[in-house]
């Protein structure tokens, strides 16, 4: 089995901005602005793995060569906790559609299983090249769920953007699914036990939440 290709964002400003995502001190709405722009930047080092092609374009003063997507694009969003990445990708790459699905984990003493209960996905997603976005690839079975239950639909262009990865969460991918690009902008060592990862930044949907807030 092929090894799964792991591309991490060298880049100051994103590595600032996981710094800000990082801090238990950050709150909640600045947390969600800081998913979002790593979300673009996520998104913007996708491209990367597109295919594209040649195009003529005019300008208003004369003829010139261009490129475009050979492939339409489809972003799939694992809810709830990628809904401000979501965005931020879907900013850099706004030509693109969306998908939703959404699956819950269920923890034991030495396990955690995935059970998607919702999706909203087109039937057929040959066509596609596929943004698979989650925040935080942890043990990795969501993320497989998700891409078993993609390739069911015929999807095999895809493409997964994390902000944190564990190296268990990549090494459980690369052994169920194979050759799939993993952008990330960090890979974290441990899975604590309960799952999640160490350092990591906590549980992401829950830091982007205001629980105080009672509009």
């Amino acid at each position: 089995m092929e090894r799964t290709s792991v591309y991490l964002v060298d880049n100051e400003l994103a590595k600032y901005y996981l710094s800000i995502l990082r801090d238990r001190n950050t709150k909640p709405k600045t947390f969600r602005e800081y998913v979002k722009k790593l979300g673009f930047i996520l998104g913007y080092e996708a491209s990367r793995f597109f295919k594209w092609k040649s195009v003529f374009i005019e300008t208003p003063l004369s003829k010139t060569s261009g490129v475009k997507p050979c492939k339409p694009l489809l972003i799939v969003g694992i809810l709830g906790a990628s809904i401000p990445m979501i965005q931020g990708i879907w900013e850099a790459l706004p030509w693109a559609g969306l998908g939703l699905v959404a699956a819950r984990r269920i923890e034991s003493e030495d396990d955690v299983k995935v059970e998607i209960y919702y999706e909203r996905l087109p039937e057929d997603l040959s066509p596609y090249t596929i943004l698979v976005g989650d925040p935080m690839l942890a043990t990795g079975k969501t993320l497989v769920s998700v891409i078993e239950l993609l390739r069911e639909r015929e999807g095999q262009d895809i493409v997964v953007l994390a902000i944190i990865a564990s190296k268990y969460g990549i090494e459980y991918v690369t052994s169920r699914v194979g050759s799939i690009p993993i952008v990330a902008v960090a890979i974290d060592p441990f899975l604590n036990d309960k799952f999640f990862i160490v350092p990591g930044l906590g549980d992401a949907g829950d830091r982007g939440l205001d629980h105080d807030y009672a509009g």
